[in-house]
């Protein structure tokens, strides 16, 4: 004897109803990845562009680094060490640079600077209201901050080729940087604005590739005043405040 018999009337609308649910799914399955605004083809090169240096997922998840470079100045009689350490996420950075003659070390965030000088001029100089901006400009416009910015949420670019043929992107209508690319689809050309909104940019002259992120390991400016060879390029997944000492944010 059954002790339950399906109501064939009830049955129907079940059916009905886990039809629906399922179409619903797969619809959300296949929702469309978040991308850049632009023609079709332009926003393909763009995808290419991130994907060559690493992919959107390692540059998304990339939160602080760590850079160790030797930088030469053609007034300078010998090369100096530079290290900087940047929060990818937030205005947070501290630079150390030095050699025989100088020695210099800046931490700065969006709370102000303080630049300490440790060699003979044995000083202490705050950044003024204006020096920060213009700090905090250029490191939103960092390449690294850039590539995860463009990375993380690449749906509030623009991007098109511009009449130098360069492919650029666009925040909110407002020039954000532009690139050329070498035959790897690497940035090897970077140019951005500076607070002023004049045009400044970068060669990229040496690559290297930690943790899966391909960047630049050596470079100079448009006008050569100096260029670099990047010895240590370092990337974490957690903030910079977890990531390092308390003593390194302090100058004294």
């Amino acid at each position: 004897m059954k002790l339950f018999s399906p109501n064939p009337n009830l049955i129907r609308p079940l059916i009905l109803i886990l039809i629906c649910f399922t179409i619903n799914s797969c619809k959300r399955s296949v929702k469309k990845a978040k991308t850049f605004s632009g023609e079709e083809e332009i926003v393909k090169l763009a995808e290419q562009m991130i994907k060559a240096n690493g992919g959107k997922e390692a540059w998304c998840n990339l939160k602080s680094l760590y850079i160790k470079a030797e930088h030469n100045e053609p007034q300078m009689a010998i090369p100096y060490q530079s290290e900087i350490w940047r929060d990818i996420e937030q205005f947070d950075l501290v630079i150390e640079q030095k050699n025989d003659s100088f020695h210099a070390k800046a931490v700065i965030n969006k709370f102000g600077g303080s630049i300490r000088y440790y060699d003979k001029r044995d000083t202490i100089r705050t950044l003024t209201e204006n020096q920060l901006k213009e700090w905090e400009f250029e490191n939103e416009h960092n390449i690294y901050v850039l590539l995860h910015n463009l990375s993380c949420t690449p749906q509030k670019f623009e991007v098109k080729v511009d009449t130098e043929n360069r492919l650029s992107f666009y925040r909110d209508t407002i020039f954000y940087a532009s690139f050329e690319l070498d035959d790897q689809l690497r940035p090897y050309k970077f140019y951005i604005p500076n607070i002023e909104g004049k045009i400044t940019g970068s060669i990229f002259t040496h690559w290297g590739i930690d943790e899966g992120l391909v960047h630049s390991a050596g470079g100079h400016p448009m006008d050569s005043s100096f260029t670099y060879r990047t010895e240590i390029w370092k990337p974490s997944e957690k903030s910079l405040k977890l990531s390092l000492e308390e003593s390194l944010f302090i100058v004294e």
